[in-house]
């Protein structure tokens, strides 16, 4: 037999190749030479890895410096604009409070509170500022100001309870607290300074509350002739405090001298907030660092603010800004900001460099003492990597890429030799369900038995290969095929029937089948084999499995068929191709209609009307009836609807699939449909085939419970054809049993099936079950139903399937009683 190509193992051999063989004359002779060559790349390694070592930590060393460096003034700006930041939402707040004023002239404290918590939602940097309002008040005017300010709840909140009475001093004005908010709480404490006049130059309270350098009517008077916003700062109770003030001047009033200026102050609006505390928020946990903020009041030189953190180095960040007033930011620190210094970065740069050289001149020292071991050790593991790479890891089997270059060659060789080749599919029968019963442990020991079988069967030369899952193929060629593929295959059959013994791994002597398709002849393709291969597989399956189908084309015509109206499907909902008829239900007893079914239609553009028996199938299979059982439904509970609106009482009943009852979006889907249409629940009826319910009777029942819970009326079609127990069936909610067509046929001419409608009645009754025949095609098969008190039933003989429109004069002509009314 010819070799294998691309250097993969013979298609008879599934272990590694040899490792290669090293030693001989020649290799002797040469290996001195080859060994002073190796030991002198190995002293050339050292000596160039330390040199590149000692350059490297130098440039390491460098690169770091320069990194600490950036860090340092990333880090400062982000703190400068930090605090720049906190230091212009203070400042902004005393500004929108002025100009909330000038608006709103002669403001309460409640008011002004009001302001100042709705400005604290809109700039929360600002909640660690204390804000006050001082009113200008005339004399003539303090007596009412004094009893309107103390009776206001939110200065006596504002003043924790403090009411100093003002002593009438013979001034023309007074400049009086006349409210403010306090989100840190500290103006409680100070409320007795608060509450004097800060326009009295004699009162000593400017003095406690802003230093020595300046009283409070200083402040009041130079705050009102420049017109701009002046800072002070103190230090007040241990607390570095900083002040903001502003004048407030009467709207419209001309401002152009100090004047003027005075002339038309009807107030000041004051805030005061811990410095120390704004810088610590832009810090954050950045150590070696210290922030010092400075401000210029007009006319005067730069006065520091405030400052906090220790600083550890010299290099040093400004950042000025103009808030009404100039401001500087100066951040002073050391480069090394966090982490390691530079020069030991590159210490360790250095040792790690010297490590490495020591380690590779370490392992060339040793590949020139022992080189040919350590080729042949290189070489058997290279066969162990590629054997690993080309066969299933449970199994032992080859795996899908050596089965497919296998195939490839096999074809080849056929097209040379003329000789015929042939692929085996092999599909385990049951498997997902000893999986799903006994665990994976056992699955896994079930498929290496497969494995084992495969390998007994198959000649040397021939590939049996696992897929994956539990799929494998079987690839035959030359003198295998003397007696056929069909030989070959059920000789597999036969291997795979015998009993497999889980026992020992908590399952039980299981016996299973395979389906298996052929595929023979020459291919252009390894792909395209297996894929036909494949086709006859899935036709053994839908055959009845435990047997082998060849291949034919046909075949390939109908999966290609069949996977373009699954394709076509997709887009069928989108491009509303499908529709709904509706076929009417009537009272057996008055023949008057009560209700009617919604059908699924499918208007293909190219194949016109397709039969729901071709696609709904389909629709089951890749879980397409999900959402298109969701279209029926809101469909048929808008139809239902709009004919309630037209004054005909008539209830719908939808047919529900087996995949719509395992996905838990059934219920949501149902009180969705009936909220959006306004559809009272006890109109829809869903009917569920008697098999659906049979899939897994637990399951089923707790789903219809629920859906019955919503009021919706549950049916079970094609009742008698499913093989439930009465004892199944009383676990369902059913309002009605929908009698088989097949039974229908033969109900007045044949005893048996008149038995067995009657039995079927009577159980509906005896339940208390509603029961409804359905195919009612002609008079006498009605008036059997009739005479066995059968309750409804629908047909051709009282009418086809129609869509609304036809349905409409249908219903006029027809007598229409309420559904379920006596």
């Amino acid at each position: 037999m010819e070799n294998q190509d691309a250097g993969l193992p013979t298609a008879g051999s599934d272990s590694p190749p040899a490792a290669i063989e090293i030693g001989n004359d020649r290799n002797s002779t040469s290996r001195p030479a080859a060994m002073r060559r190796w030991m002198l790349a190995a002293w050339l390694t050292l000596l160039v890895g330390l040199i590149a070592s000692v350059t490297g930590a130098a440039l390491w060393r460098s690169s770091a410096r320069t990194h600490e460096k950036q860090a340092f003034a990333t880090t400062a700006g982000n703190i400068s604009s930090t605090l720049a930041t906190l230091i212009r939402s203070n400042v902004g707040v005393v500004e929108t409070l002025r100009s909330d004023f000038q608006m709103e002239p002669g403001m309460s404290a409640t008011r002004f509170e009001r302001w100042a918590k709705a400005l604290e939602g809109f700039q929360p940097l600002a909640r660690s500022a204390d804000l006050s309002l001082i009113e200008s008040v005339p004399s003539a005017d303090l007596r009412t100001f004094l009893a309107s300010r103390n009776a206001d709840p939110a200065f006596r909140r504002f003043a924790g309870g403090w009411i100093i009475p003002v002593t009438p001093n013979g001034a023309s004005h007074y400049c009086l607290v006349a409210g403010g908010s306090s989100p840190t709480g500290n103006m409680g404490a100070m409320s007795e300074f608060l509450q004097g006049d800060w326009c009295d130059p004699n009162s000593p309270v400017g003095a406690s509350v802003l230093g020595t350098t300046m009283t409070q009517a200083q402040v009041q008077r130079e705050t009102t002739d420049t017109g701009s916003l002046l800072v002070f700062h103190n230090i007040v109770q241990g607390v570095p405090v900083v002040y903001v003030e502003v004048a407030v001047y009467r709207r419209g009033a001309p401002l152009a001298t100090a004047a003027e200026r005075s002339a038309a102050t009807v107030a000041w609006i004051m805030s005061s907030f811990n410095v120390y505390s704004l810088i610590q928020t832009a810090i954050g946990n950045v150590r070696h660092l210290a922030v010092a903020v400075y401000h210029t009041n007009p006319g005067q030189s730069p006065s520091l603010v405030g400052v906090a953190g220790r600083a550890h180095g010299r290099s040093t960040h400004r950042l000025e800004l103009n808030v009404q007033s100039p401001w500087l930011i100066r951040v002073t620190g050391s480069a090394t900001v966090a982490g390691l210094s530079a020069g030991m970065q590159a210490l360790i740069a250095l040792l790690v460099g010297v490590f490495v050289s020591i380690l590779v001149f370490a392992v060339l020292f040793t590949l020139a003492r022992s080189r040919a071991r350590a080729l042949g050790l290189v070489e058997q593991k290279t066969g162990q990597l590629r054997h690993q790479a080309l066969h299933d890891a449970l199994t032992g089997l080859p795996n899908r890429v050596l089965a497919l270059d296998r195939a490839e060659q096999m074809l080849a060789r056929s097209r040379r030799s003329n000789t015929p080749v042939a692929a085996l599919y092999v599909d385990i029968d049951g498997f997902k369900h000893v999986n799903d019963t006994f665990g994976h442990a056992a699955g896994d020991e079930l498929l290496r038995i497969v494995a084992q079988r495969l390998r007994s069967v198959v000649r040397e030369g021939d590939t049996a290969a696992r897929l994956g899952g539990d799929e494998f193929i079987v690839l035959l060629e030359g003198a295998t095929l003397d007696a056929g593929a069909e030989m070959v295959a059920e000789r597999l059959l036969e291997v795979l029937s015998l009993p497999y013994d889980l026992s020992n791994l908590g399952g039980r002597e299981l016996s299973l089948s395979a389906s298996i398709g052929i595929a023979d002849g020459l291919r252009a393709t390894a792909d395209g084999l297996l894929a036909e291969a494949d086709v006859a597989m899935y036709e053994a399956k839908g055959a009845g499995k435990n047997r082998w189908i060849k291949f034919e084309a046909e075949m390939q015509v109908a999966a290609r068929d069949k996977l373009t109206l699954e394709m076509d499907l997709v887009r069928a909902l989108e491009r509303e191709e499908l529709f709904l008829v509706y076929q009417p239900t009537f009272d057996l007893r008055s023949e008057a209609v009560i209700g009617v079914e919604a059908l699924l239609r499918w208007q293909h553009p190219e194949r016109g009307l397709v039969s729901p028996l071709d696609f709904i199938p389909v629709a089951e299979g890749n879980g397409l009836i999900v959402p298109i059982g969701r279209w029926v439904l809101h469909q048929a509970c808008r139809q239902a609807r709009i004919w309630q609106d037209a004054g005909h009482d008539l209830a719908v009943a939808v047919n529900v699939s087996a995949r719509q009852l395992d996905d838990d979006v059934l219920i949501g889907d149902v009180q969705e449909a009936l909220r959006c249409n306004g559809l009272d629940a006890n109109k829809l009826t869903l009917e569920i085939t008697e098999t659906a319910l049979m899939r897994d009777p637990q399951l089923t029942a707790r789903q219809l419970h629920a859906i019955k819970a919503l009021g919706v009326r549950i049916a079970i079609d094609d009742f008698g054809t499913g093989y439930s127990s009465l004892a199944y069936l009383r676990q369902f909610p059913a309002d009605a049993l929908k009698i088989d067509r097949s039974f229908i046929g033969e109900v007045a001419t044949s005893r048996e099936s008149d038995a067995l409608i009657h039995t079927l009645v009577q159980l509906g009754k005896s339940l208390d079950i509603e029961t409804l025949a359905e195919g009612i095609e002609d008079e006498a098969q009605l008036a059997a139903l009739q005479r066995e008190s059968c309750d409804s039933g629908q047909g051709f003989w009282f009418s086809r399937p129609l869509e609304p429109a036809a349905l409409e004069p249908f219903l006029r002509s027809k007598r229409v009683r309420a559904p379920h009314s006596v």
